[in-house]
């Protein structure tokens, strides 16, 4: 008998995780939006989410700390159910670019720091305490790299310093002038959803006012979040980075 019951429960659990295999893509395909045109503004600290400003507000004088100026905070709606909250840096001497990032749902909320270098020939090191792997395609020529173990930024800025000189072979790094900062910032975040077209994971919908998943960017965005696929992609993550990071000599960091 406990033979019998154990195995019809086996059969029931994957029955269940079957289910959300076929369920996943056709759930998140309906639900699934990205503005096509977004509107990034310049909004005072005090008037983000408390939890928001918690996150940002003690991480902005270590980061003026190694040379960045704060261009200001902003607030940019991303999808239907997620808005992005910024503290965007810049760096006059090295050209690169600095964010306190944070993305919050009704569900969770989730913050990041990273610093990014922007070439003439439009490459891009970005560098980052991103414990989230991507699900749909990335830009080729943006070599973007994650160390969700490191908590402070004068270690990430170290490595990031690294990583620009292994990879962008030379190219001049680019900032756009004084006060374009944000029209700078919207066109970056704009280019996601036509770059995700292009790779035909994501279509124009008939208002274009949205980017919608296609099967395929529904089909490979569910599959890669669903358990354990999801856990050993980010196991596979925190390995490469770990290991990115004793061959530059950042094997030892400091933290929070």
């Amino acid at each position: 008998m406990p033979g019998i019951m154990e195995n019809g429960l086996f059969l029931l659990l994957l029955k269940i995780y079957g289910a959300l295999f076929i369920l996943g893509p056709i759930l998140l395909r309906a639900q699934f939006r990205f503005k096509a045109k977004l509107n990034p503004q310049i909004v005072p600290l005090e008037s983000l989410p408390a939890d928001v400003q918690q996150f940002i507000s003690p991480r902005v004088a270590a980061i003026t700390g190694l040379g960045f100026e704060l261009v200001g905070y902003v607030s940019v709606p991303m999808t239907s159910s997620t808005a992005s909250f910024m503290a965007i840096f810049s760096n006059s001497r090295t050209l690169e670019w600095a964010y306190i990032s944070v993305a919050k749902s009704t569900k969770q909320m989730k913050g990041y720091i990273e610093f990014i270098t922007r070439c003439s020939d439009d490459s891009q090191v970005d560098t980052n305490t991103s414990a989230t792997v991507p699900v749909l395609s990335p830009t080729p020529s943006y070599r973007v790299f994650r160390f969700p173990q490191i908590k402070d930024p004068f270690t990430l800025y170290r490595a990031h310093r690294m990583l620009v000189q292994q990879n962008t072979g030379g190219s001049k790094p680019e900032l756009p002038t004084k006060g374009q900062e944000l029209a700078e910032l919207k066109r970056r975040l704009e280019r996601y959803g036509v770059r995700q077209q292009k790779w035909g994971y994501m279509y124009l919908d008939a208002t274009s006012e949205n980017f919608r998943l296609t099967w395929k960017g529904a089909i490979l965005g569910a599959w890669r979040s669903i358990w354990p696929i999801s856990l050993l992609r980010n196991l596979w993550m925190q390995n490469q980075s770990q290991t990115r990071l004793r061959s530059m000599g950042v094997g030892q960091y400091r933290s929070a």
